[in-house]
C-alpha cells in the first residue's frame, strides 16, 4: 500500500512539473490540451518504461516500397537540401508533381504515379525532414519560404517552367502558398483534403468543430512529447491512421509508412513543420498573395476527415477565381489512398478540362 502511494505521489509530482513546464514554455491553453495525452504517456510509461517508445529496427525496405512500376528513386540537390523522389513516365511530357502531407511520404501517391505515369512525367517526393530526405535541424528549417522554394527549384532541376500540382494535407499547405507564389509555374492545382489557408484560419477561429479537430496542432507546439507521442509501441499510431481508410489491414503498407520514419529525429523534424507555422516564421509574406488565387484548383474533399472541417473546404472558393469543389461523402482525411479510383478520375477529368 505504502508503495502504491509512492507510485500516485510521483505521478501527480511528475504530471505537474511537465505540465508546469510547458505552461512556461507554450502556455496555458496548449497545456491544456496537451494534459490528456501527458497523462496517457506517462501511465503507459510506468508499465513499459522506455520500450514504449522504441522502434523496431528495418534495415531493408518493404518490397513494396521497391516496386518499379512507381517509377526510379533519385535525389536532387537543391535550396540546400536533398530532396529524395521517384520519376516515371515519359520526361518529354508534362510534369505531374506529387506533394505528400504528415505523416506520410511519396508512398501515398502510389495509386496515382501508377495511372497517371502512361501520359506524364510523373515526380512523388519527400519533403525536407522526411524518409530519406535531408532532416535539417531547428524549427526555422522549416519555414514556409523554404518549403516553396524547395518545390521552385524541384522543377526547376527537373528541366521544366511549370507542373500540374497535386497536394494533400501538408503538401497542400505548401502548395498552395505555392501557386500563390508562383502561378505561372502551375498548370492546374489538386488540392486533396486540404482547404485554402485563408479558409481553414476563419474556421480554426471561428468554428468549434475545426478548434476540437486541430487540437494536435497545439499539442505538436509542446517539445519533446508529441514526438515520443508517436513513436509508441513501435509507430503504433499508422494501425490507428490507416485505419480510418480501411488500410490498416494490409501488413505491407503499415509497413512502408514505419519504415520511413525510423527514428525520434524523423518525427522530430516533421512536426517542426508544424511550429514553424504557429510561430508565423516567414508567413506574412504570402497573405496578400493567398487572397487571390489565379490558378485553376480542383479540391477533392472527403467528408469524413477526422482533421478538416466541411466548412473549410467550401469556405475556399472566395479566395480562387477558378474553384470546383468535389466532395466525397463519407471519404476519410486519407482521400487519394481510400479511394484512388475516383480521385484519378476527378483529376483526370478537370485537367482535361483545363488544357
Amino acid at each position: 500500500m505504502i508503495l502504491i502511494l509512492m507510485l500516485i505521489c510521483f505521478l501527480g509530482l511528475t504530471v505537474a512539473l511537465v505540465g508546469l513546464t510547458i505552461v512556461i514554455l507554450v502556455g496555458s491553453s496548449i497545456a491544456i490540451f496537451s494534459l490528456p495525452v501527458i497523462l496517457m504517456l506517462l501511465f503507459r510509461f510506468t508499465r513499459s518504461g522506455f520500450n514504449l517508445f522504441k522502434i523496431k529496427p528495418r534495415p531493408n525496405p518493404p518490397k513494396i516500397l521497391l516496386d518499379k512500376k512507381l517509377g526510379e528513386h533519385k535525389f536532387a540537390n537543391v535550396n540546400g537540401v536533398s530532396l529524395h523522389y521517384v520519376e516515371s513516365g515519359d520526361v518529354t511530357r508534362p510534369l505531374m508533381l506529387f506533394v505528400h502531407g504528415f505523416p506520410e511520404f511519396w508512398f501515398s501517391w502510389r495509386h496515382q504515379i501508377k495511372h497517371f505515369n502512361k501520359n506524364y512525367h510523373v515526380v512523388a517526393f519527400d519533403m525536407r525532414g522526411y524518409n530519406t530526405s535531408s532532416k535539417p535541424a531547428g524549427v526555422s528549417n522549416y519555414k514556409m519560404s523554404l518549403l516553396v522554394e524547395d518545390i521552385r527549384a524541384l522543377v526547376t532541376f527537373l528541366g521544366k517552367s511549370e507542373c500540374h500540382l497535386v497536394v494533400h494535407d501538408w503538401g497542400g499547405v505548401v502548395g498552395w502558398n505555392f501557386a500563390a507564389k508562383h502561378p505561372h509555374m502551375v498548370k492546374t492545382l489538386t488540392a486533396c483534403n486540404i482547404p485554402h489557408s485563408l479558409s481553414f484560419q476563419e474556421q480554426a477561429k471561428s468554428s468549434w468543430e475545426q478548434k476540437l479537430k486541430s487540437w494536435y496542432v497545439l499539442f505538436f507546439q509542446c517539445p519533446f512529447l508529441p514526438e515520443l507521442n508517436c513513436m509508441q509501441d513501435d509507430n503504433g499510431m499508422f494501425y490507428k491512421l490507416l485505419k480510418e481508410a480501411n488500410l490498416h489491414k494490409d501488413e505491407q503498407v503499415v509497413e512502408a509508412f514505419k519504415y520511413a520514419y525510423p527514428n525520434y529525429t524523423t518525427w522530430n523534424r516533421c512536426i517542426n513543420f508544424y511550429r514553424a507555422l504557429i510561430r508565423r516564421i516567414s508567413t506574412k509574406e504570402f497573405l496578400p498573395l493567398l487572397k487571390d488565387i489565379k490558378v485553376p484548383v480542383l479540391q477533392i474533399f472527403g467528408t469524413g476527415d477526422n482533421y478538416i472541417s466541411v466548412d473549410a473546404a467550401k469556405g475556399t472558393d472566395k479566395y480562387v477565381r477558378d474553384h470546383r469543389l468535389e466532395l466525397l461523402e463519407g471519404v476519410s482525411h486519407w482521400v487519394q489512398q481510400q479511394e484512388p479510383d475516383k480521385v484519378n478520375r476527378l483529376i483526370e477529368e478537370f485537367i482535361k478540362q483545363k488544357q
